[in-house]
């Protein structure tokens, strides 16, 4: 079995210290897991989990696939508890996205936003309100199965004409279906989004939890994707 990938843990303030990531519930909102690129960083990703997840424990072997690709992976931890409020967990993220961010300095590598579920209509709002947010605006925002989340305003969000929007969903998903998606398109309308539809089959069913999966299929449908972004913004 492979150890747990080697990160760097950031609080809020800017305190650093050398560990493997920490499962503990615990962990104050804001704070970020870094793991950094096997080589010389090609890009940035911001990875924002879903809905009480917070810890990386189910995105790690996508993680280090992605830094084996020479990617560096931000890892928020937006949300305190299951109670944390909407408000709480925008402010976490923030946080969170930021501090990372800034503890990296690789403001000349393309950025990614992406997320899974909650977290990745979080990563629409990071696009929308990175100013406000306080980090470069992202190249591109990738989302699996989106749920709509609000930014600072209830008005539209506004995503910058230079940064691209792609998002899954799939058939099989009773948590979110299509209804976040497409609350995003609507809301970023008239900017452009391009959504796919994940069509389940022998192989692989696309209900809300198969995208932490880590199997052929999965990484096919959810790996793949942001791979191919991630070579278009910073080609090998």
């Amino acid at each position: 079995m492979r150890s747990p990938l080697p990160a760097l843990a950031v609080s809020k303030l800017a305190a650093t210290w050398e560990s493997a990531p920490s499962d503990a519930a615990t962990v104050a909102a804001g704070t970020a897991d870094v793991f950094r690129a096997e080589g010389e960083s090609r890009a940035t990703v911001v990875l924002l989990h879903g809905w009480s997840d917070r810890t990386p424990r189910n995105y790690l072997q996508w993680i280090r696939h992605l830094t084996q690709r020479n990617v560096t992976v931000v890892f928020p931890r937006y949300q305190a508890s299951l109670r944390s409020s909407r408000r709480q967990m925008l402010a976490g993220a923030v946080a969170g996205v930021r501090d990372g961010l800034a503890e990296l300095g690789l403001a000349d590598r393309p950025l990614i936003a992406a997320g899974y579920s909650y977290g990745a209509g979080l990563a629409v709002v990071a696009a929308a309100e990175a100013e406000r947010w306080g980090i470069p605006v992202p190249s591109a925002v990738f989302g699996v199965f989106p749920y709509f989340v609000r930014g600072h305003e209830r008005g539209p969000l506004v995503v910058p004409p230079t940064t691209t929007v792609t998002m899954l969903v799939g058939d099989r998903d009773q948590v979110v279906g299509e209804r976040g998606a497409a609350s995003i398109v609507e809301s970023i309308t008239p900017h452009p989004a391009a959504v796919r539809m994940l069509e389940s089959d022998d192989v692989c069913t696309y209900g809300h939890l198969s995208a932490l999966q880590s199997t052929p299929a999965a990484q096919s449908a959810f790996w793949s994707p942001l791979d191919r972004i991630v070579d278009r913004l910073a080609p090998i």
